[in-house]
């Protein structure tokens, strides 16, 4: 009983850890939006490094946590490239800056432990963002 909980553990952390984050989010975004698959293929490789580590310590459910990463990322990144058509040059660069602040509060927060942000609170500036410069777009017109 104690080796599948073990395992359970292990696959809802890693899982929990992959899936959540800017960098999952705004790759699968660039990916989708751009074809830009670059944040995507930092993201694996750091998920690389730190599933090693997780592995280690939570057994082998932590490699089963790749399998909800794939529905997830690849949903989004299928979702945007429908979207590709609606999405402006405006739209894209403030949602790029958005990301790039929540990146920023990573780093903040998780790496350089300054202060303790909650990154996934800002995570729905991503859609809203994108949907002011549309408004604003059809107000000053």
């Amino acid at each position: 009983m104690g080796g599948s909980s073990y395992f359970v553990r292990g696959f809802l952390s890693g899982s929990i850890l992959f899936c959540t984050g800017p960098m999952a989010v705004l790759g699968s975004i660039s990916d989708g939006l751009r074809g830009d698959f670059l944040t995507l293929s930092i993201k694996s490789v750091l998920d690389n490094f730190i599933s090693i580590a997780f592995a280690s310590t939570l057994g082998m459910g932590v490699t089963f946590s790749a399998v909800p990463v794939l529905p997830y990322q690849g949903g989004i990144s299928l979702v945007d490239a429908n979207l590709n058509i609606i999405i402006t040059d405006t739209m894209m660069s403030e949602l790029t800056a958005i990301g790039g602040i929540l990146i920023i509060g990573v780093g903040i927060s998780s790496i350089l432990e300054i202060k303790k942000i909650r990154v996934g609170n800002f995570l729905p500036a991503i859609a809203i963002a994108p949907l002011l410069v549309y408004i604003l777009s059809l107000v000053v017109r």
